[in-house]
Formats: structure tokens, sequence, C-alpha cells
């Protein structure tokens, strides 16, 4: 038996869709989604290669406010569930980073929580009508997330740029006049 761990993150008519907490792209499930849910399912049934029979899903979600909870829930009714991994405030951290999302209003189990990314670490930040506001839901999320996320220090997506040492330039000079 193989355990799949996912994180859903669907916004208006579109959804990323995180592996074991690194950001998949499969072919055409972003398109299938726009409408139906049990489309939606079918192709990334397909792409993730999973066997109904046999293996298990580790499923988190984080969905907006537009999204129909109800239909979502129904829509993997037919799916073994598995609640042994913990959807963590490391989990929830890693997708903040590689969305670079500056400010949004987390809700999970009724308490909500403004977050903003400053240069160091995620802050606790006033209420804003403007901000998205996301729905953690699942079985498996850590029951403090939104007071662990707070103060988590901030990774930086972008690469630095290495600059050419001595050696470097030497030994490539010495390997083009050996030519």
């Amino acid at each position: 038996m193989k355990i799949h761990k996912y994180f859903f993150w669907i916004e208006d008519n579109f959804i990323e869709i995180y592996k074991d907490g690194k950001l998949e792209k499969y072919d055409g499930e972003e398109k299938t989604y726009i409408n139906k849910l049990d489309e939606f399912w079918k192709k990334w049934e397909k792409n993730s290669k999973i066997i109904l029979s046999r293996d298990k899903v580790n499923f988190t979600f984080l969905i907006d406010e537009k999204i129909d909870r109800g239909s979502l829930f129904e829509s993997i009714k037919k799916y073994q569930k598995d609640f042994s991994y913990e959807f963590s405030s490391e989990d929830l951290k890693k997708i903040l980073d590689i969305k670079n999302i500056e400010k949004v209003i987390f809700n999970f189990n009724k308490e909500e929580v403004a977050i903003a990314k400053t240069i160091e670490k995620y802050v606790e930040t006033e209420f804003d009508e403007e901000l998205i506001k996301i729905f953690l839901l699942g079985n498996n999320i850590n029951k403090d997330i939104l007071k662990e996320i707070l103060n988590q220090r901030v990774e930086d997506n972008e690469k630095e740029e290495i600059n050419e040492g001595l050696l470097d330039s030497y030994f490539r000079e010495k390997w083009k006049n050996k030519k």
C-alpha cells in the first residue's frame, strides 16, 4: 500500500497541487478544474497514478471562500484516506514561500489570523477587507497551525549569484592555453 501526501491550493478557477510539500505540475489538470471537480479528479488520478483499490491519500486543502466545500468533500469520498501525516506549520510555510504571498487571512476551525510576510519572518497583522481569505481543510492539520506559522522564518527563493573565484579563472585560462 502506498500513501500519497497531497496539498491542494484552490482559488477561483485555479488550482495548484503540492506533493510532499513540492509544487507539482500536471498536464491539463488546471484546465479541467475550471467547472467540474469530477473531471479534475479523473485527470488527477491518471496523472498521479493512484490505484484506488490499493493506495491511500492524505488530503489537505487550502481554498478560498468562493469554493463550495460540500461539493469538494463529496468529490473525494471514493478515495481511501490516510491521516498518519500531519500538515504542519512547516508545510504551510513551504507553500507560502513558493507562492510568495505578502498578506493573507487564514481560517482554520473557525479561527482567523491575518498573516503578513516581512523580510525575515511571518507575523500577525491587521485584518483588511481586500486580503484573500484561505480556508485550511483536512483531518490531518495540526490544531495549533495558525499559532505556529507566526514567527516562522521566510525562505528566499531567489538564487544568489555566484561569482567566479581566483582559482576558477586561473584554471580556465590554463585550460584555454592548453588547447
